[in-house]
């Protein structure tokens, strides 16, 4: 069922001077008419680029009848397809009907097998071409099968000197997962990592490269103790829900419930890593284009041949003294300016969900719907490419380093009016909201929660040196039920010297203390980490937190200015500063 965010949109788009239409019963060959109207959003892409060609007189709206679209490749953007300072190009669901742009195919005709588990053969799949890793059935993200089973977990007990033999307990035999493209999931402190397992010997699993993030110590590295399962081999398909698919013969294996047949459902893999992509240059931005109603699912997320060894807030790497990569986003934006993504819907991705990236000006997400999204929900500001690939972020791989071109860093963008929940479904260590060296985002009245890790994330700077990061205002957001995975967050993180930004009206609360926690450190409505300096923090509730309302991490309270805050008092909780 469509949110009533998107129907509210939808409902708002007036179909007179619509100047191309688009359905699932239309034809490419057709004018684009309401009568006879385009098959596919490619196609009215294509004919919309004729009237840039042409010049713009006037706004350009393409209207697309309801109906679930399956892409076969990202939609793309460039100057020619650019709105221009007078005129807009609108694609939007037409009024009253819901429009799906899915990146995922159909799987069907299930065969019943024993013990109830059911097989599918997806040809597409076999020798490989095409090894999804998420599998959705009726609008739900369904669990590969793992070893121990939610919740439960196993325990490191010992790591070899090279980090690439990890012994699990004594009394496991985990069996021959040679072959089987079995991973090896292991939380750390405030992140996740995940790496494909090349052989095992009784209770110790061998994978290529060290397992964490190598060089930060303990917090994202494996060590004694740490919370780990093994997922994704075929033995381990034992509960209802559960699925495995062999990537050399493409066979998917399915566990249904107790008079489950799968085949009257709708099953959805994802093949397409990305859905839009909107990418001008520094001569000429991508401007005025939006995306207005319609519903954004399905994009597939490969493990990277190195694993994937998080850092923070979706950047992972190997080393620190290594390249830093970033999660691919399903809606992308690199030189855009007065772009807009508008009550739209965006759910079931493997990696991220929207992002502003290089140069990105006055765009913004608005009246949105994110919600099960494997990484980070909405991002502005990140360095170099964010897809991933064999290019790195540009420059110095350290992760705190700014832009190169300071003309780069993101500006006056805004995500306001959205509900962002369940991110870091697939890499737990995500956030709902990220922003970093960027300058003048406004981040207001959305509602972020269930999450693994934090909700709202700004600043990437680990010292008070001056970057880009400055003059963000994040108000009037509810921020709770978050940390429920992992430690060392809260509903607001902060990092570095963001001179001129604003804290103001947040309610924050119901912070978690997680079960998977490996003796982290607390979580908080606010944690002010390592060089947090410059912002000012007014009228800000904060209450039922598992750790302090606000913690200090090598900053302190004087580095910042307050006023009319009020924080919760609890038999957990210390004094925090309240001027």
């Amino acid at each position: 069922m469509i949110s009533t965010i998107v129907v509210a949109a939808i409902l708002s788009v007036a179909a007179p001077g619509t100047d191309f239409y688009v359905a699932v019963d239309g034809n490419d060959a057709n004018p684009g008419t309401e009568q006879a109207p385009f098959a596919t959003p490619g196609r009215a892409l294509e004919a919309v680029r004729g009237l840039v060609a042409a010049g713009l007189a006037k706004d350009v709206t393409v209207l697309i009848r309801g109906g679930v679209y399956r892409l076969e490749a990202p939609l793309l953007f460039g100057p020619e397809d650019s709105g221009t300072g007078a005129f807009t190009i609108t694609y939007a669901a037409y009024p009253g009907e819901e429009v799906v742009l899915s990146g995922g195919r159909t799987i069907a005709g299930w065969r019943k097998g024993k013990g109830g588990l059911w097989t599918a053969t997806v040809p597409e799949a076999a020798s490989g071409q095409w090894p999804f890793r998420q599998l959705f059935a009726d609008g739900v993200r369904l669990p590969r099968g793992r070893f121990p089973n939610a919740p439960e977990l196993l325990r490191v007990k010992g790591v070899s000197e090279d980090v690439k033999t990890i012994t699990l307990r004594d009394d496991l035999d985990v069996g021959s997962l040679a072959g089987q493209d079995a991973e090896l999931v292991m939380y750390q402190n405030w992140s996740i990592s995940r790496a494909a397992i090349v052989s095992t010997d009784g209770a110790a699993v061998q994978i290529d490269d060290p397992m964490g993030w190598i060089g930060h110590g303990s917090a994202t590295t494996a060590s004694r103790n740490k919370p780990t399962y093994l997922e994704n081999a075929l033995e381990f398909v034992d509960q209802p829900g559960e699925w495995y698919l062999d990537r050399k013969t493409g066979k998917v294996t399915y566990m249904a419930a107790e008079g489950e047949d799968p085949n009257d459902r709708t099953f959805v893999a994802p093949r397409l890593e990305q859905l839009v992509v909107v990418a001008g240059t520094p001569d000429a931005p991508v401007r005025n284009v939006r995306f207005r109603g319609l519903a954004f699912e399905h994009t597939h997320w490969p493990l990277p041949p190195y694993g994937y060894m998080g850092i923070q807030a979706g950047h992972h790497g190997t080393r620190m003294d290594a390249p830093t990569h970033v999660l691919p986003l399903a809606l992308e934006f690199t030189y855009a300016e007065n772009c807009a993504v508008e009550r739209c819907r965006i759910a079931h991705t493997g990696a991220s969900g929207i992002g502003f990236g290089q140069r990105c000006r006055a765009n913004r997400v608005d009246g949105c719907e994110l919600d099960d999204i494997g990484g980070n929900g909405i991002m502005v500001g990140w360095r170099g490419k964010a897809p991933e690939g064999d290019e790195p972020l540009a420059g110095d791989p350290d992760l705190a380093a700014d832009w190169i071109d300071p003309e780069d860093a993101p500006l006056g963008n805004a995500i306001t009016h959205s509900v962002v929940r369940r991110c870091g479904a697939v890499n737990h260590g995500c956030v709902g909201i990220f922003d970093a060296f960027s300058a003048q985002t406004r981040i207001a009245h959305n509602l972020v929660t269930e999450m693994p890790y934090t909700g709202i994330s700004i600043g990437f700077r680990w010292d008070t040196s001056p970057t880009s990061q400055r003059g963000c205002v994040l108000e009037y957001n509810d921020v709770h039920d978050v940390m429920r995975m992992l430690a060392d967050g809260g509903c607001i993180y902060t990092l570095g010297f963001q001179p001129g930004t604003v804290l103001r009206g947040n309610v924050l609360h119901n912070v978690h203390r997680s079960a998977y926690a490996h003796g982290g450190a607390p979580n908080n409505g606010i944690f002010f980490d390592q060089g947090s300096k410059g912002l000012h923090v007014e009228a800000n509730t904060i209450y039922d937190t598992s750790g302090k309302p606000v913690r200090f991490n090598q900053c302190k309270p004087e580095d910042l200015t307050w006023k009319d805050n009020s924080f919760g008092v609890g038999v957990n909780y210390a004094a925090e500063p309240s001027k």
